[in-house]
């Protein structure tokens, strides 16, 4: 009998239509032995899509199970695009995102690891109370399990699977909004950055061109620290959807900077009160046409005034001075 049969028999014989359909779900398992489980999501793409499937599931410790190499596979980006979900490893971002209220579509997680330090014990406080709520799936991992569904190589003990957060275009509530728009970043590393200053800074919302990296990247997610579930971003925008989005939040083009190393307006000469956006670019190429262009018709350059012999800062610390420059003037304006 071929894998494949072996698989609709068990489906036929152990899933039925659930008497009390929950949302989105389809399937409840009866099985509550492990080889069937373990089978079953072999077989599908949707691998928690029967509620109940994973209780009373003993504790996970091969490399190689099924549910680890399905977080694992997330780590790849068409992955994550098929699926709509994205991968969030370590206590605090993960802790960041259930305060949130955003919910795991599957989570591993090694209470060993978890138990060493402070906040690994609140998340497992966290996990054990979702634990009991129908539809969520958290299972317990040994430390090499976790490891290899993680990207990093020293993983915190918990990784899980999150749906792609879908954020509303912004309005224009608020009167004094500040956006950024990011263009051609390609590091991972300095964008998770970015996006964790923009929102440390007070940032309403972010747009990313279509040349930049991958915003749901492990390590963009890694360095973003939670701000995903924070901070409204846009991935793989053109110019006149960020164009749009910045009409939208009453940012005039007057008031549109970019900043520029070689610029001959400091950036703390720039009035940041008004409703305003911070245009940041990759370092190794400087600014893309479009976003030249846009700068010129608006604000203009702005660069950071350096001494010796440093000539630029990277994208990361770029945004991140000049955006907090934008956080102090306000913070100035309301004392006034």
């Amino acid at each position: 009998m071929t894998l494949l049969r072996l698989r609709q028999k068990l489906k036929d014989r152990w899933l039925r239509p659930p008497r009390d359909p929950l949302p989105g779900k389809n399937l409840i398992c009866r099985a509550t032995s492990y080889p069937v489980a373990l089978l079953l999501t072999c077989s599908s793409n949707s691998l928690y899509a029967a509620t109940g499937t994973l209780r009373g599931m003993p504790m996970i410790t091969s490399p190689s199970n099924p549910l680890v190499k399905s977080l694992r596979a997330l780590s790849d980006a068409k992955q994550r695009r098929m699926e709509g979900k994205f991968l969030v490893e370590g206590v605090r971002v993960v802790l960041d995102a259930l305060c949130a209220g955003y919910v795991p579509s599957l989570c591993l997680y090694d209470p060993e690891a978890l138990g060493r330090s402070e906040r690994g014990r609140t998340l497992l406080g966290h996990v054990d109370k979702s634990a009991g709520d129908a539809g969520l799936v958290f299972v317990q991992a040994g430390e090499r399990a976790v490891a290899a569904a993680c990207d990093t190589r020293h993983p915190q003990g918990i990784v899980a699977a999150f749906p792609i957060p879908s954020w509303p275009p912004p309005g224009s509530g608020d009167l004094s909004a500040l956006a950024l728009v990011c263009d051609d970043i390609q590091d991972p590393g300095n964008l998770g950055t970015i996006l964790r200053s923009a929102e440390g800074a007070g940032v309403e919302a972010v747009w990313l061109t279509r040349r930049c990296v991958d915003l749901f990247s492990p390590k963009v997610v890694r360095a973003a620290m939670g701000a995903h579930f924070r901070l409204p971003a846009f991935p793989d925008q053109s110019w006149q959807q960020i164009e749009e989005g910045l009409t939208r939040l009453g940012i005039d083009k007057k008031h549109i900077y970019a900043a520029d190393a070689g610029a001959a307006k400091s950036y703390d000469e720039a009035d940041w009160f008004a409703p305003c956006a911070l245009i940041v670019a990759n370092e190794a190429h400087g600014l893309g046409r479009e976003a030249a262009e846009l700068a010129a018709g608006g604000g203009g350059l702005v660069g950071i005034p350096m001494k010796g012999g440093t000539e630029s800062l990277n994208a990361a610390m770029a945004a991140s001075i000049i955006l907090f420059e934008a956080a102090r003037q306000r913070r100035a304006s309301e004392v006034a």
